[in-house]
């Protein structure tokens, strides 16, 4: 049998989105054009405390007012946010106590959001104020009031360090220390988080619309917090406007949803508005990290110790809580790129009064490389050195793999050195630095940052969940067409299209003859969702190995009524023929129509139809993937704006399914990046109220603020079915930390080194005028 996986037709190539049609023609269906007759509307009333005990709620003025059908307090909704090894309860209302401002604590449906709106500022809540617990470090103090009674603030503690860490730290020839600081971000999607559900009053099945990353993993988690059985939940995933992690958690608003579906037995639903979405989408980024590191006279770097403080915020995030993985994840690769050999770790995760802490793109990545990048800048400026010169010292090479880092983490073959070198020679890394010392006599100051980075990608566990594998069904329809089903839950990633590519190959059809499912939990099998870039290698896996296994199908029927041997059957352009003859030939379509119809032609031992169903598992728990970019800004000291002048990238995800899908997350990465390293913050004031709850306060970058970017491909390929690699959040790893470098280098006469993000002009402005100094003493 010609194996077209090795001339593929479609994969590699750059097919234009299949989804984009609908998307830009505004035919696209999102959760807030989900419509029912009879339709509720549900508002949420909310705590304006950051933490009290709840005296009394008076609901009665909200029940009187016209058009309303209900109002909900945890007395009559009794539910619950279970997060395994956690001991905090998360009541999906608030029972007594409040723990941050945005915690819902009634939900009233009405005949329209209008009166739900109206109604909810008629409920009056007595509140008794307690203190506080807002800061990181304060959460930690014995002294420090617990956010839950009787649980320790500090809810994770964990040390490591590697064998004989001590003596190489101690007896290294330099040592500095810094201390780097992450202020809060949530994923600020286009399309606000909302809720819908209606229960069958015939089956007595309950049907839920959300725009989530994992359907299954969402469908498991109702159940189990409503006291149902699987097969009578099922949830639909309609268009998603963007998600970035903070749309894989289980949130309180969708288990009261569903509990008025069920008890109202009418449709319901509840659309976010910008306000609720700062307040009550998970954050992300809020952490502290006292960093120490030895090195030797040549810039070699022995060790690294850092202590990482994670602020969880009041709960436990269900089924991620952030914390974890933005210093368990981090401190696992804390390395990144460089062969250092020694690593320690302290790590404390702590609760505080604020919104918890879930996924968001990247996770631990920014922080890691931050931190990475930092510590070579900084050994580098200390010994007058050229920061390129360390990172070659100090870069893991192609001789080194398979790879082992510190953590014990098995790095897959990559190209990290290469990377950096091809992304110099893009950024033209030479010429800049002859021309920066003459920019700098004008009175112009431009700066040069570089990350090379590692991205653990298709991990079992995720923000979606902790299913390892990936399903796909695949039928041939008995017209010839094609109807592929994945657990995926995309959100503008282009599954469709890549999917569709994969399959095609494999089947010798157009791609255009491809329909790809998701999101639907009754037609899609069982799979671990989107989340921890793990679509394209284990979704791709599963895809491929799918349309193996229905190929086979194809040959054997197609040898058999060809009456030619398997090995001589090919498939191509929609046609099964015996090769070198393509004249003795049979369409797939008129193989399905045997398959279906005409069954008497199978071969023996055959079943009738064409349908498969394939569950992969990649061979190896990670997959890493890698590259460089390379940020150049100008920093302007009077004001203290930062201009990004040129950008370029070098990524390594093993081999290209779709060179301008890969191009597109890369390009909306660094546009993140940029609101990471310059912008975006999440603020508290010191009473514990969020300050940031609108767009004018919460900055975005503009498009005129996101440079057009050089890039370039490096395939290495994986173990993994196809040989690819995930790279949905490489370019949010790295982005960050080559841009606040890039500040550092441009700052570098002022004795600037960053240390926080995002930079805001006011820092700019402040570090000027002061020439702050740039590392801690020897």
């Amino acid at each position: 049998m010609a194996d077209m996986a090795s001339r593929p037709q479609f994969t590699g190539s750059r097919i234009t989105r299949i989804e984009d049609a609908r998307l830009v023609s505004g035919q696209a269906r999102y959760l807030d054009d989900v419509d029912f007759p009879g339709m509720l509307e549900v508002a949420f009333v909310r705590s304006n405390r950051p933490a009290a005990k709840i005296t009394s709620i008076d609901i009665e003025a909200a029940k009187a007012l016209p058009g309303v059908k209900a109002v909900w307090t945890h007395d009559n909704c009794p539910l619950e946010m279970t997060s395994a090894g956690f001991k905090t309860t998360w009541y999906a209302l608030a029972k007594d106590e409040v723990r941050f401002v945005g915690e819902p604590i009634v939900a009233i449906a009405a005949e329209n959001r209008y009166v739900a709106e109206d109604a909810a500022d008629l409920v009056r809540i007595r509140y008794e104020e307690v203190e506080p617990v807002l800061d990181v470090r304060t959460a930690a103090l014995e002294s420090t009031r617990q956010v839950h009674e009787g649980r320790s603030n500090v809810f994770f503690h964990r040390e490591r360090k590697t064998e004989g860490f001590d003596d190489a730290f101690n007896n290294a020839p330099h040592r500095l220390k810094d201390t780097f600081t992450f202020h809060r971000q949530t994923g600020a999607a286009m399309e606000n988080r909302s809720f819908a559900a209606l229960m069958d009053p015939f089956s007595g099945r309950l049907t839920c619309y959300c725009g989530h990353q994992s359907p299954h993993e969402l469908r498991s988690e109702l159940c189990e917090m409503l006291g149902m059985e699987e097969n009578m939940v099922r949830v639909v995933v309609p268009e998603v406007g963007g998600a970035f992690g903070i749309k894989a958690a289980m949130y309180p608003e969708y288990l009261v949803v569903s509990w008025m579906a069920l008890k109202l037995r009418r449709p319901v639903k509840w659309v976010s508005d910008r306000q609720e979405s700062f307040l009550s989408d998970v954050h992300a980024r809020d952490g502290v990290h006292d960093v120490e590191f030895a090195f030797d006279d040549d810039g070699k770097i022995i060790a690294i110790y850092d202590h990482m403080m994670a602020d969880q915020g009041a709960y436990a995030a269900v089924p991620f809580p952030g914390s974890l993985g933005e210093t368990v994840t981090a401190a696992n690769v804390l390395t990144g790129p460089y062969t250092i050999p020694h690593q320690a770790t302290v790590i404390d995760c702590s609760f505080s009064n604020k919104m918890p802490l879930g996924a968001y793109r990247g996770v631990w990545g920014p922080i890691a490389s931050f931190i990475q990048e930092g510590i070579v800048d900084r050994v580098a400026r200390h010994l007058g050195k050229d920061p390129v010169d360390v990172r070659r010292m100090n870069m893991i090479s192609d001789a080194d793999f398979p790879y082992k880092n510190p953590s014990k983490m098995l790095y897959d073959k990559g190209s990290y050195l290469k990377s950096m070198e091809d992304a110099l020679r893009l950024i033209g890394y030479e010429d800049f630095r002859k021309k920066q010392a003459e920019y700098r006599t004008q009175g112009r100051y431009l700066g040069v940052g570089i990350s090379v980075f590692v991205e653990p990608t298709a991990s079992a566990s995720s923000e979606a969940g902790s299913v390892g594998y990936e399903a796909c069904t695949i039928r041939v329809e008995p017209t010839g067409t094609v109807t592929a089903a994945l657990g995926l839950g995309p959100s503008g990633q282009g599954h469709e299209t890549t999917m569709a590519q994969l399959i095609a190959d494999q089947l010798g059809v157009d791609v255009k003859d491809i329909v790809i499912l998701h999101g639907d939990t009754d037609s899609a099998p069982f799979g671990g969702g989107t989340g921890g870039s793990r679509s394209g290698t284990i979704g791709g896996g599963a895809a491929i190995s799918a349309g193996k296994e229905m190929r086979a199908k194809l040959v054997k029927l197609a040898a058999h009524v060809l009456e030619a041997g398997e090995d001589d059957i090919e498939l191509q352009e929609g046609k099964a023929f015996v090769a070198g003859v393509p004249a003795k030939s049979l369409t797939i379509k008129e193989l399905a129509q045997i398959a279906y119809t005409h069954v008497a032609k199978l071969p023996e031992g055959m079943k009738p139809g064409l349908e498969i169903v394939t569950r992969y598992q990649p061979p190896f728990k990670v997959s890493f993937s890698n590259g460089t970019h390379i940020a150049v800004v100008e920093v302007h000291p009077d004001t203290g704006l930062i201009e990004t002048l040129d950008y370029a990238v070098v990524n390594d995800c093993g081999n290209l399914i779709n060179p301008t899908i890969v191009e597109g997350q890369i390009h909306g990465g660094v546009a993140q990046g940029i609101g990471e390293a310059f912008l975006e913050e999440l603020k508290y004031d010191e009473n514990g109220q969020l300050v940031t709850t609108s767009m004018q306060d919460y900055l975005l970058p503009a498009s005129v603020e996101v440079p057009r970017m050089k890039i370039e491909h490096i395939e290495t390929p994986s173990a993994s079915e196809g040989g690819f690699k995930g790279m949905g959040e490489g370019s949010l790893i790295a982005a960050p930390a080559a841009l606040t470098a890039a500040v550092s280098d441009a700052l570098e006469p002022f004795g600037v080194m960053v240390n926080a993000m995002p930079v805001t002009p006011a820092q700019v402005v402040e570090w000027v005028s002061k020439g702050t100094p740039a590392v801690g003493a020897d």
